[in-house]
């Protein structure tokens, strides 16, 4: 029996606008690429790019509810992946991220993902509307907490934020509300007042734990998620230096050094690689230098400008108008991707493209904001446009699943 309405063609609601966007961006990545001048790059790229389409048309054409069932699965094969990576992976950057595979090489940090995003569209689905207490998403938050420690621990802050950012946007989606949301993040803020604000630390902290307070007693929390929360906050900030130091130096010094740039007023160091970054891009003025022509993309003055610097070599060969054009094509495909989200009726569907939202558009706006020095440098890149196999594959995959959200919205189920 087939799955699909009388007279109903899958292609019918294919959204070419979104899988042309894609590839645009993939197509300008890679001359973006090209132009910092390794064609070793370029090479793995376009292969990359080829098995990346090859898969999307794949997903595409699968019914996405096939994937319910096996989200288990899939979710425990990319956690067996993290701990592999962590005993056996190989190590580049001061970190251990990768693993060798019959000369391959890939990021199963990238993969745990899409297969997180499994896991938690069945659960928001069965939970949606019944997210009033901190017992009700406290298995969600388990699922998003063991993929983050593990990823934490390669390390790769920037992939394990991405994770929690996927989970609350799905649980907002899902009915929670906003201020149980803020008090999940809260304990982030104590550990930030007790000990990364330069002044008054204890009268910070002591200031803020009073203000918590405030907000539960005058937002009706219930008795056992008011003493959770308030505990969470008061334990995290008592341990803040151990979580604090749980970081990797270069990681702290981020932050600092974009708290406070006082720390390093030259740029010599813990600031290099924004300050070349934003110089990169504002010389390119508003048409650009030119392809290949990008004085400090050529002499390759900042580090990893074909990974997660790659807009600086944008915003200084094509100028404010092609930095521009990518970021509005960014932006566009993530709008197509909420459509599909919205128009669907299927509830895991939805969730699966609310996912792949957060997905996306968190590493969108962290990376061109630490590219123009408005947020703390972390290890995201830009989807499509980077250099990154792993990173361009998933991405269209991504693409791929709402790919089949939308072609899918009018099918009925056996």
């Amino acid at each position: 029996m087939s799955i699909f309405r009388s007279g109903f063609s899958p292609w019918r609601n294919f959204d070419w606008r979104l899988f042309l966007t894609g590839l645009a961006l993939s197509l300008f990545g890679l001359l973006t690429v090209a132009a910092t001048h390794n064609p070793g790059h370029l090479k793995r790229q376009i292969i990359s790019l080829l098995i990346a389409l090859i898969l999307f048309f794949l997903l595409t054409t699968l019914d996405f509810r096939k994937f319910r069932p096996i989200a288990e699965v899939l979710f425990g094969v990319a956690i067996f992946l993290l701990i592999v990576v962590l005993n056996m992976g190989h190590t580049a950057y001061g970190a251990q991220r990768w693993i060798n595979l019959f000369g391959f090489t890939f990021q199963p940090s990238e993969l745990v993902k899409p297969a997180m995003i499994f896991m938690l569209a069945k659960f928001f689905e069965q939970r949606q509307g019944k997210l009033d207490t901190i017992l009700d998403i406290l298995p969600g938050f388990i699922l998003v907490g063991v993929p983050f420690f593990l990823i934490y621990k390669q390390p790769d802050l920037g992939s394990a934020i991405v994770l929690v950012v996927i989970f609350f946007l799905m649980a907002y989606w899902a009915g929670m509300k906003f201020s149980r949301l803020f008090m999940l993040t809260s304990p982030l803020l104590s550990i930030l007042a007790l000990y990364v604000l330069p002044f008054y630390p204890l009268l910070s902290w002591g200031i803020y734990l009073s203000l918590i307070l405030a907000a539960l007693y005058l937002m009706h929390f219930p008795l056992l998620d008011s003493a959770i929360y308030f505990g969470l906050n008061f334990f995290s900030g008592l341990f803040s230096s151990f979580f604090w130091n749980s970081l990797s130096l270069y990681q702290r010094n981020r932050i600092l050094s974009f708290i406070n740039p006082d720390i390093d007023p030259l740029a010599r160091g813990l600031r290099y690689h924004t300050v070349k970054s934003v110089i990169a891009v504002g010389s390119g003025g508003f048409f650009g230098k030119g392809l290949f022509h990008g004085s400090l993309t050529n002499l390759q003055y900042i580090p990893q400008q074909h990974t997660d610097f790659i807009f600086s070599v944008i915003g200084e060969e094509f100028g404010f108008l092609g930095a521009g054009i990518v970021v509005l094509l960014l932006f566009y495909l993530l709008s197509r991707i909420y459509t599909a989200a919205t128009q669907t009726t299927d509830d895991f569907g939805r969730y699966l493209s609310v996912g792949i939202l957060g997905l996306l558009g968190f590493q969108v706006i962290i990376n061109i904001s630490m590219n123009i020095g408005l947020s703390p440098v972390v290890g995201l890149p830009l989807p499509f446009t980077s250099y990154g196999g792993t990173a361009l594959i998933v991405s269209w995959v991504a693409l791929g699943l709402v790919q089949s959200v939308a072609i899918h919205r009018q099918t009925i189920r056996l």
